[in-house]
């Protein structure tokens, strides 16, 4: 088997990382942003925490995921990450 190998030309500006962007071990806050909303669903439909739900719906559209179909497939796509980020019961 032969690996092609592409070279890239250099950037022209310098690439600025941003530390702030960082992924850090503080704690999530967007959980607590919805942990004070009443769960109004019926005990049948309370499989999983609202305010974790809310939080995941609002990270997918906040990704720029648009509809149930989209939202899903980037849950699907990033759930253990998800998962070990947010670490939620079983």
């Amino acid at each position: 088997m032969v690996l092609a190998v592409m070279h890239l030309p250099p950037t022209s500006t310098p690439v600025v990382i941003d530390s702030r962007l960082e992924p850090t071990t503080e704690h999530i806050e967007i959980l607590e942003a919805f942990s004070d909303l009443p769960d109004v669903r019926r005990s049948a439909g309370k499989r999983h925490h609202m305010a974790l739900c809310l939080a995941l719906f609002t990270l997918a559209v906040t990704a720029g995921n648009r509809g149930f179909l989209a939202i899903g497939d980037w849950l699907a796509c990033y759930r253990c990450d998800l998962i070990a980020i947010f670490n939620p019961p079983k």
